[in-house]
């Protein structure tokens, strides 16, 4: 197996704009003494509304250039848990919003520095999943005709949500040949009720579709245990992680991606033991 590509998302929360830079530069800091090749960063509803230049502003862009590593943007992962328009919504007039929105954050960061990935997020679900599937694709379809080649994907989602369930999420890359996607593997173990060879059985069905698996997001669980736990944590009945990396986890432009310990230099270290102990390294 190639060795893996590892990411972390710090899950930095921007109180004022020195901290946040402070926060920047202790970011790259251990991205580089922990050897990962990509970092995530969030751009939640609320910094979005603020506006962009109010967080990524012209010092905070020059770290990004200046640091080795690649980023990721997660954009508006918040979003479910508001009533926030979405790239699923059935409502033309919320998606037409969502598009506008998604366009400028995409101008904005491919004029100062370009995101490696953006990832997106399915809003409430509203109607059948076979419709909010196709206004993803119409959706991801007009992205792609404003930004030909941008690597953008969205993940799966939480309760009440689009792309919740994982036959669902089987069903919209069955349905689509272009929209890449980011797998939270705490939250797709919790979508079949903990059920390990339910989960097994539909992370076979997904392996057909490695070539588009552009994060995988490791977070481990079990039943009655919240969908986010560190991968460290041992815990019964829990996900197999060496199962899941056989399975959809070979894909060398994969990035396999930490989201469970924030900037815990130590943490990290154990994560990523986790994950090189699954791969057998």
């Amino acid at each position: 197996m190639p060795p893996l590509r590892l990411g972390f998302n710090p899950r930095i929360v921007p109180h004022d704009r020195r901290r946040l830079l402070t926060q920047l530069r202790e970011i790259v800091d251990v991205a580089v003494r922990l050897e990962f090749q990509v970092v995530e960063l969030n751009l939640d509803t609320y910094m979005y509304e603020l506006g962009l230049r109010t967080f990524f502003d012209a010092d905070f862009i020059e770290i990004l250039d200046d640091a080795p590593m690649r980023f990721h943007l997660n954009v508006f992962r918040d979003a479910p848990t508001r009533r926030w328009p979405s790239l699923t919504d059935p409502s033309a007039t919320d998606r037409s919003i969502a598009l506008r929105q998604f366009v400028q954050i995409i101008e904005f960061f491919e004029q100062r520095h370009a995101m490696e990935m953006y990832v997106a997020h399915p809003g409430r679900r509203m109607t059948a999943d076979a419709q909010h599937i196709d206004v993803l694709r119409e959706s991801f379809r007009t992205i792609h005709d404003l930004f030909p080649g941008l690597p953008i994907a969205v993940q799966n989602a939480g309760d009440g949500a689009v792309l919740n369930a994982l036959d669902s999420v089987l069903a919209m890359l069955d349905a689509t040949s272009t929209v890449r996607f980011a797998l939270h593997t705490g939250r797709a173990f919790h979508a079949v009720n903990g059920d390990r060879l339910a989960f097994e059985a539909r992370l076979d069905y997904m392996a057909r579709f490695a070539d588009r698996m552009a994060e995988i997001r490791w977070h481990n669980t079990a039943p009655g245990r919240e969908p986010n736990m560190p991968l460290h944590v041992g815990l019964d009945r829990g996900l197999d992680l060496g199962k899941v990396m056989r399975t959809i986890g070979r894909n060398p432009g994969t990035v396999h991606m930490i989201d469970t310990v924030g900037l815990n230099p130590a943490g990290l270290l154990r994560e990523v033991r986790a994950l090189r102990h699954a791969v057998g390294v």
